[in-house]
């Protein structure tokens, strides 16, 4: 469930490379995100 917290979260990206599955769901989990509302915002960028 989103909810309406106002939180950065850094993202390092490194040209050539990719970022790996295992920090993208840490990613995820600092923002207090589910995986599906995750892809809801992915889709809207």
């Amino acid at each position: 469930m989103m909810n309406d917290r106002k939180i950065r979260t850094v993202i390092p990206v490194h040209p050539g490379k990719d970022v790996k599955p295992v920090l993208i769901r840490a990613i995820i989990k600092e923002a207090g995100l589910s995986r599906e509302d995750f892809l809801k915002l992915l889709k809207e960028r």
